[in-house]
């Protein structure tokens, strides 16, 4: 039975309502998620919990955390209630507006201990945040006494070839700098092929049949990982390579029983193909003829359980991860 008695780093995602639909986007964040934002009651929860397991700091992410300043103050408080240091809060700088508006949020930040913004710039984001905002916030920052954790500072250039105040589809780089720059992004930004991003590269990657990628089948160890876990405001303990899959947080340390947690429990013991066999056998899933591997396969299936088979299991939310594709 998977259960977890440590925990080293992770994030809190406090919402998954985003201003952005990137198409790199494991958690699958857009505008098209409800407006829901973690609470300060849940936040204390969160942070007891892991100070128990041992997890003294975590990030905050999204969807967009700084949509909603008001919503995440009381969250950073909590933080600092349970002794957990904020590393660092991720944001792609949709809602800047001037120096003076962001200066009063990032003076407010500073004061709840958050000292280091992670600002997103690449050609991803860009399809929905002019560059000017970007440029824009890290002056801010600057100025505001506010460290700039840059993702990716590799991405600068290219980003600021283009007109910088207005965005950018990803086929506008592709006529400036040649064909194939997409698939140029899939060694210049390090991905985890997982959710859109999987949707997205999928066309570029080796396919293997349904029988390859059974027989290869093993118990799936990605699950145990306590380096890069997230908890969202639904309550919801995501491991930390396969968003979609879920533990309620208070079954962490007790762990996921087969009965409660089916899909879960298929792939930690028997790996893609005990959940195969489960989904086939059980609710009539019915496999393409072939996949990019086996966590394609493995996202078919979830997919399948959820919109098709309309089934509400605490394994696989949110929900949304798979509505809102």
């Amino acid at each position: 039975m998977l259960k977890f008695n440590r925990l080293v780093s992770g994030g809190i995602i406090t919402n998954y309502y985003c201003s952005s639909r990137c198409r790199h986007c494991v958690y699958n964040s857009s505008p098209h998620w409800p407006k829901d934002y973690m609470t300060a009651e849940l936040a204390d929860e969160i942070f007891s919990t892991l100070r128990k397991l041992g997890c003294y700091a975590v990030h905050i992410g999204g969807g967009e955390p700084l949509l909603n300043p008001k919503a995440l103050l009381p969250i950073l408080k909590s933080a600092e209630n349970h002794g957990i240091h904020i590393e660092y809060i991720e944001t792609n700088a949709s809602w800047f507006k001037d120096i003076k508006s962001a200066g009063d949020l990032l003076t407010e930040l500073k004061s709840r201990n958050v000292n280091t913004l992670l600002i997103s710039i690449d050609p991803f984001h860009n399809e929905y945040v002019p560059f000017c905002k970007v440029k824009g916030l890290i002056e801010a920052c600057h100025k505001f006494g506010i460290e700039v954790f840059p993702w990716l500072m590799d991405f600068w250039s290219p980003l600021d070839a283009m007109e910088d105040t207005r965005t950018h589809r990803l086929e506008d780089y592709e006529r400036l700098f040649g064909t194939g720059y997409t698939l140029q992004l899939l060694r210049k930004y390090p991905l985890n092929l997982k959710g859109r991003a999987l949707n997205t590269f999928k066309k570029y990657l080796k396919t293997f049949s349904v029988k390859e990628i059974l027989q290869r089948s093993a118990p799936c160890m990605e699950l145990t990982g306590v380096h890069h876990f997230h908890i969202d405001l639904y309550g919801n303990f995501i491991p930390q390579s396969c968003p979609g899959l879920s533990i309620a947080l208070r079954d962490l340390a007790k762990g996921a029983a087969p009965e409660k947690y089916p899909v879960i429990h298929a792939l930690y013991t028997t790996g893609i193909k005990g959940l195969y066999d489960l989904a086939a056998r059980e609710y009539g899933f019915v496999a393409k003829e072939s996949y990019a591997g086996k966590c394609d396969l493995c996202h078919d299936i979830r997919r399948y359980l959820v919109r098709d088979s309309k089934l509400n299991l605490p394994d696989l939310k949110p929900e949304g991860h798979y509505m809102f594709e």
